[in-house]
């Protein structure tokens, strides 16, 4: 190839989606090990904050942006304006399973900004999603190449088992984690016993002032309006909780959690979103 020919070809952009979890370092592993096949294409991985993160978060983020750094993968971080506090606040209203806009607000929206920002294009870039088929039902059709927002979208670790994930996960020196990603925590699906169990002391503190705020704005709302959906006492909460009724608030469902009372549905801990996949938690 001729050197004019060289410097006119396109070099593509690899954008790789992370949220800091145990896929995601599988990926970035996944990427060192196979750069030569990409033949000079840059990467750039990309952390969506949330502002929801377990507080131990942030120090983990660090250490996987100095691995990048240091393994020449550019690292970026979006913020999304507000975070998942101001977003409910906003909206009067948590998301919940069947209206769950904290993804498209929080990271979707914030990653769509990046790629104009950065001139990330469906002709010059692909992007790199953490997803395997054996992690969940609601991911078992996992393929390893596919098409994303309209992007040729990669999915590197897609036949990957536990095992062999969590051998990239090694050779990096970090620990594998025992949970999914803590970007955001709680997530809203994390409403079985054994996962409330989780939450910390300053969480539920917070999660309460959330739900009282809601609560007071969407039963004054109706009060005025008449609405016959008034219901008095109900508890506009972060988890709907079908155990305890609409009376039913953070504090009291943590209070639930350590009892032996209520059914137990082993089938909601696996529980994931399969709307959005390779956004959230890998």
């Amino acid at each position: 190839m001729s050197e004019k020919k060289t410097r006119n070809a396109i070099i593509r952009k690899n954008m790789v989606s992370i949220s800091g979890g145990n896929d995601s370092i599988a990926m970035l592993q996944w990427v060192i090990d196979n750069r030569s096949f990409f033949k000079g294409e840059s990467f750039d991985a990309v952390y969506c904050n949330t502002g929801w993160s377990v507080s131990w978060w942030a120090d983990r983020m660090l250490k996987v942006k100095k691995f990048c750094e240091d393994n020449d993968i550019k690292y970026s971080e979006t913020h999304a304006n507000p975070g998942f506090e101001g977003l409910v606040r906003s909206k009067c209203a948590f998301p919940h399973q069947f209206a769950k806009f904290c993804t498209f607000e929080l990271k979707i929206k914030p990653l769509i900004s990046w790629r104009q920002d950065n001139k990330f294009t469906v002709r010059n870039s692909r992007v790199l999603l953490g997803v395997r088929a054996d992690e969940s039902k609601a991911r078992e059709g996992t393929v390893s190449l596919g098409e994303r927002d309209g992007y040729e979208a990669l999915y590197p670790l897609a036949y990957l088992s536990d095992a062999e994930r969590d051998e990239y996960i090694k050779r990096t020196g970090f620990t594998v984690l025992e949970h999914r990603s803590k970007e955001c925590h709680p997530c809203i699906f994390e409403k079985t016993k054994k996962k409330l169990k989780t939450i910390e002391e300053d969480r539920i503190t917070l999660i309460e002032k959330l739900e009282e705020d809601v609560t007071r704005y969407v039963q004054a709302k109706r009060i005025l309006q008449n609405n016959p959906k008034y219901f008095e006492g109900e508890i506009f909460s972060m988890f709907n909780s079908k155990h305890l009724g609409k009376k039913a608030g953070i504090r009291e469902q943590i209070v639930w959690a350590n009892t032996d009372k209520g059914k137990y549905n082993k089938e909601e801990e696996d529980m994931l979103c399969s709307e959005q996949v390779g956004y959230c938690g890998d």
